[in-house]
């Protein structure tokens, strides 16, 4: 193998460092860089691949795989390597491949706007850090951007957590395809969260009734008429579905013989297929309103901000959205249902398991708002085990 640099016609040094090399007996010669330490490195690399009598090292594999596309042409042409060195995604694009992962979480059934958020997310990030390649991808810069992120007026650390998650979830899945053989991310952890999730309250018996009455008798807005808005909110108490299960629920989904519902892997939180039951007046209702509509249809039209329809019909039924307690959003009537279930006395456990939380903790502190007066009735209630005493004889 020889380094030189040769002279042009009118006896000057050339800008880019050559190599010669001979393979199978013929002499070859190409320009490599301007930078001669990179040149000696691609010499060497090209010496190891000779060596090799076309099987590859997993250290020549890599260089392979990163090396300039217009040089790996012309050693494929010159037959120092084989096609079959060459992976299928060699030199693609960054671009692209965030572009393919969207695609594959969709056909796996994922929620489309999940997919297209998470997409969107991982291609923003690995822009704004200038990566290009998945070779760009370097693990303290990226850290550090999402760092910098933070603040007061920032991302939470419940943000920071997701974009990590989302950039990890990439890089695993590029290994999972056989796209690339190594993490760069696969060190970095997630923050410790110590900042307060969204404050929500639950809605009283009270509130709950006079919601559901009021909006019933309510004019159309958010493209949803009264009734099938106060339909919707009583499902939602009765069953503690979340909005984008609601909004993703099919008829298909309601079973009035059993009288469950039925909410696909796909749009749950966990991946886990869920099955609610309804009480009997809500299944009769429900079977009457969804009669004209297929099978293959949603139950409901929502709009995207469902939290802001609810406000609305909050102000209608003279109902404070937010409190010293918490905001009264369309998830508080997740909250709503679970502490109903407290309210009547359900064992944590048993709500545990209706609430599909993964921990009771979960379920006991976050979404079960009982009031100190409630706490009161459960002590008044206790049997009453007093003792006379007798006042004793006197002398």
């Amino acid at each position: 193998m020889e380094l030189y640099k040769p002279k042009d016609s009118k006896g000057k040094n050339r800008k880019n460092w050559y190599i010669t090399f001979y393979c199978n007996g013929i002499r070859r010669r190409m320009a490599v860089s301007s930078n001669k330490k990179a040149t000696e490195k691609i010499a060497t690399a090209i010496d190891g691949i000779l060596a090799c009598h076309g099987s590859l090292t997993a250290d020549l594999q890599l260089f392979v795989k990163g090396m300039n596309p217009k040089l790996r042409n012309k050693l494929l042409s010159f037959g120092v390597i084989r096609n079959e060195h060459v992976p299928k995604h060699a030199g693609k694009l960054l671009s692209e491949h965030v572009r393919d992962f969207g695609e594959a979480l969709r056909a796996k059934g994922n929620d489309t706007k999940y997919a297209n958020q998470i997409q969107t997310v991982v291609a923003d990030i690995f822009d704004q850090c200038d990566f290009t390649l998945y070779e760009d991808i370097d693990a303290n810069h990226l850290y550090t951007y999402l760092a910098d992120l933070r603040g007061i007026d920032g991302i939470g650390e419940r943000t920071f957590n997701a974009y990590l998650k989302a950039t990890k979830q990439f890089c695993k899945w590029m290994i999972c395809e056989r796209r690339e053989t190594s993490n760069p991310l696969q060190h970095l952890s997630c923050v410790t969260q110590t900042e307060k999730r969204r404050q929500r309250r639950a809605l009283s018996l009270e509130e709950q009734k006079v919601l559901i009455e009021t909006t019933a008798n309510g004019t159309e807005h958010h493209n949803m008429p009264g009734y099938d808005r106060a339909l919707l909110y009583r499902l939602a108490l009765q069953t503690g579905l979340r909005a984008n299960e609601l909004r993703n629920l099919l008829v298909s989904a309601l079973d009035f013989e059993n009288r469950t519902v039925t909410v696909t892997r796909a749009y749950t939180k966990n991946k886990k297929l869920a099955v609610q039951g309804m009480t009997k007046p809500l299944a009769l209702e429900l079977k009457a309103f969804v009669a004209n509509k297929m099978p293959g249809t949603n139950v409901f039209a929502m709009p995207d901000q469902p939290s802001k329809m609810i406000k609305k019909d909050h102000e209608a039924a003279g109902i404070t959205y937010k409190t010293e307690e918490g905001t009264a959003d369309f998830h508080s009537l997740r909250h709503s249902f679970i502490t109903n279930l407290a309210r009547a006395g359900v064992h944590p456990s048993d709500a545990m398991v209706l609430a599909r939380h993964s921990t009771i903790t979960l379920t006991m502190d976050y979404y079960t708002h009982v009031k100190r007066d409630s706490l009161q009735g459960i002590i008044d209630a206790q049997p009453d085990f007093k003792v006379p005493i007798k006042c004793p004889k006197s002398a």
